[in-house]
């Protein structure tokens, strides 16, 4: 049963990240920020993004950790396309990044090897 609940469980968030991602991505705004730095929280490294919305200035953090500052994609100071979503200030998404996508589908995955698990030991399969 452990098998069943915890692949139900992987499943259903691997779809929910998806979707999350697939409607910030469209309802988000589209913005040109410029990489400032790197921030450290807890033991991961984020990108720091620096852009202006609506009158107001902000430094946000990228929702997908960095291995290390030397191996991201852009340098500081580089120009990177961002989604911005008002209503999340802590977190913003690299514009054609498809990293958050990704970890849903390992999620889909990883459940669905799980929930066969059980099917065979309880000979469904």
């Amino acid at each position: 049963m452990f098998y069943l609940l915890f692949g139900g469980i992987l499943v259903f968030a691997g779809f929910y990240l998806i979707i999350k991602t697939v409607y910030h991505r469209t309802k988000g705004e589209h913005i040109t920020s410029r990489l400032v730095g790197f921030k450290e929280e807890g033991s991961s490294i984020y990108p720091v993004f620096n852009f202006s919305h609506g009158g107001q200035e902000y430094n946000i953090t990228g929702g997908v950790p960095a291995k290390s500052p030397e191996s991201f994609k852009y340098k500081v100071g580089d120009s990177v396309n961002i989604v911005f979503f008002p209503s999340n200030t802590k977190y913003v998404d690299i514009e054609g990044s498809f990293t958050e996508i990704l970890y849903g589908i390992g999620a889909i995955a990883g459940g669905a090897v799980f929930i066969l698990l059980y099917c065979r030991q309880n000979g469904i399969l």
